[in-house]
């Protein structure tokens, strides 16, 4: 057949393919504006907690205030025991609680170190480091006034003791991450799975057995045109859709990002052939398109977690480890962070690079080798077929 003619009919079947189409445009519109909803505020604020104050001091209560005030903090309650906070810590009334002890001004004016105690539902990770932060930020900060003002009194200036209270000054500026939150962090790699698992879903509903009337048209094409004719269209199909990810999106959002386009554009192409061709080998594999989808939802979770940005590589078992690097979302992820997010040069990512280009020539011909062996099965019943007719 007519590589001109198979594209037309290809690029109709894609066109007229409403699962397709729903998943590619619906699928990948709903989720660019969808999953990033959470993650809108980059750090949670305001998390409730209970206090102890087993002191009553006037220092205590400037201590409980100066909680009040921190913007990641609010003071919700005042209990009297220990096992009362810890029920509303149970219940999720609060997600965090301070004890301040008995005797904390006393201790401090004679100069000894109180403890103040810290409790916090570390279930959710991101709440529990924001309640431990905001609670020793402000611990933290009347331990200065305190060393600031007894300087004072025994006769230091004051902006000299101010610089002086602590023997380190802590200069902390993100690197990369500059908000310190999950936005920038995970939805540029979430994106690439997005990308990788709709991709895998839409080959997988067109390269599936299709019904009898289609199949009468494409059996005369060979199997290399198939591969060549499906990974060409879906490759510039998901390059426009990318570009408007990695453009659109991602400036919408206010996520930075420092590779240049042509950068991004090389390392999209291995990847968009690599996963057409896993997509269509395993579409070759299945009986019907149907489960193309199933596929590919099952597979979501999993792939996400071995992409090395959720969990580190380092902690993940290396037999998991070499399964995923047969994954295309795996390098693309891994690369796409190095160059777009922490500003990398081209150079230092070569080794991502060569990895797809390697997964793309290696499930492009085993999807060739697939097509051959379908379409030497198929001819002998084609051949009788024709004959009876």
């Amino acid at each position: 057949m007519n590589t001109g003619l198979l594209l037309r009919i290809e690029l109709r079947r894609i066109v007229s393919n409403r699962a397709l189409i729903l998943t590619v445009f619906g699928g990948l519109l709903l989720y660019a504006f969808l999953y990033p909803q959470p993650y809108l505020n980059q750090t949670p604020l305001q998390q409730p907690i209970a206090v102890i104050n087993a002191d009553g001091s006037q220092l205590s209560r400037q201590l409980i205030r100066m909680v009040d005030a921190s913007p990641l903090l609010k003071v919700t309650s005042q209990v009297a025991s220990i096992e009362e906070a810890q029920q509303q810590l149970v219940e999720r009334d609060v997600g965090g609680l301070l004890v301040i002890p008995e005797h904390f001004y006393r201790d401090v004016l004679m100069g000894r170190s109180p403890t103040l105690s810290y409790a916090g539902d570390a279930s959710y990770f991101l709440v529990y480091g924001t309640i431990v932060q905001g609670l020793a930020s402000t611990s933290g900060t009347l331990a200065a006034q305190v060393k600031v003002a007894k300087m004072v009194a025994d006769g230091i200036p004051l902006a000299l003791a101010s610089t002086l209270h602590s023997p380190i000054q802590l200069n902390a500026n993100a690197a990369f991450n500059a908000h310190q939150g999950y936005l920038d962090y995970v939805i540029p790699a979430v994106f690439i799975v997005i990308l990788h698992q709709t991709l895998l879903i839409a080959v997988g509903l067109h390269a599936a057995p299709a019904p009898t009337s289609q199949s009468t048209l494409l059996r005369r094409a060979s199997p290399w045109q198939l591969v060549l004719v499906r990974s060409l269209l879906f490759s510039v199909i998901y390059s426009l859709m990318s570009s408007f990810y990695f453009g659109v999106v991602l400036n919408f959002y206010g996520v930075h990002h420092w590779a240049n386009i042509a950068h991004i554009c090389q390392l999209l192409l291995p990847f968009l052939i690599a996963t057409a061709g896993l997509a269509q080998c395993i579409a070759a594999m299945l009986p019907k398109r149907d489960y193309a989808t199933i596929v590919g939802l099952m597979t979501s979770l999993p792939t996400v977690f071995v992409c090395g940005f959720i969990w580190p590589l380092s902690s993940i078992p290396p037999a998991i480890n070499i399964i995923a690097d047969l994954v295309p979302a795996k390098p693309m992820v891994l690369a796409m962070l190095k160059l777009n997010q922490m500003g990398a040069s081209f150079s230092e990512i070569q080794g991502h690079f060569a990895h797809l280009w390697i997964l793309a020539i290696t499930f492009s011909s085993l999807a060739l080798t697939l097509l051959h062996m379908q379409k030497a099965k198929a001819t002998p019943s084609l051949n009788k077929v024709e004959k009876l007719l």
